[in-house]
């Protein structure tokens, strides 16, 4: 389906903080079975959706929504499943992604993966009734521990990315929508990280993403 990261967790298991908002956001649907998280590292998912060209406001949500619901009906026809994010169902998708080890909090106020780095998105989490076989998590060591010289920091126009790992979006979004800003429709900070830097997104993708949120930070700076 072009999901890179694939995580299933026994809703069992689920630490508090994951399950509280779980039990007063959704129906129970598969309370006592699965909590399924696919996200994306790299190009392959927007790859996967140019061929097969999807259009559309939200193209990453609606093709990840209906991916799901085809698998589900091809793969478990007598399942049920329900869709937790996205959605309005307040689920803490960065603390949920480090603690599946998909990633760990970076200077760019993203997350950072020890393969994909910073070019990784939290696609869809849906809760299930059908006994999936949860997945097992690795350690890896955090990226920006030994990353020499920390060239997001530099890179960052906008002097937005500290070297404590407090991301200044206030100064970050102020920076985008001024006249001729570079960042408009990039990040050149996130374009530093030297990791997992073959899987940085292609012009196109990179536009898309930054593109759909100008608006909502012009009317958040100036409102």
């Amino acid at each position: 389906m072009g999901f890179e990261l694939q995580a299933v967790l026994r809703v069992d298991d689920l630490p508090s903080w994951a399950v509280d908002p779980l039990a007063t956001g959704v129906s129970r649907v598969g309370m006592r079975g699965r909590l399924v998280m696919l996200g994306q590292g790299g190009r392959s998912l927007w790859n996967r959706m140019e061929g097969d060209k999807v259009s559309g406001k939200d193209l990453f949500d609606d093709f990840s929504i209906e991916s799901v619901r085809a698998w589900m009906q091809a793969q478990h026809p007598d399942g049920s499943h329900e869709v937790v994010y996205p959605g309005d169902t307040p689920i803490p998708l960065g603390r949920l992604a480090e603690h599946v080890g998909w990633g760990r909090p970076s200077p760019l106020g993203l997350s950072i993966h020890h393969r994909f780095g910073p070019w990784i998105a939290h696609r869809i989490v849906f809760l299930t009734d059908v006994d999936l076989p949860p997945t097992s998590t690795e350690e890896h060591d955090h990226p920006c521990d030994t990353c020499v010289g920390r060239p997001c920091v530099s890179a960052c126009p906008a002097r937005a990315v500290g070297e404590t790992g407090n991301f200044d979006i206030t100064s970050c979004a102020a920076h985008r929508i001024e006249d001729g800003s570079k960042c408009a429709l990039q990040c050149i900070a996130r374009n530093a990280c030297p990791v997992g830097a073959d899987h940085r997104y292609g012009d196109a993708q990179m536009q898309h993403h930054y593109r759909s949120g100008l608006d909502s930070i012009r009317k958040w700076v100036l409102r």
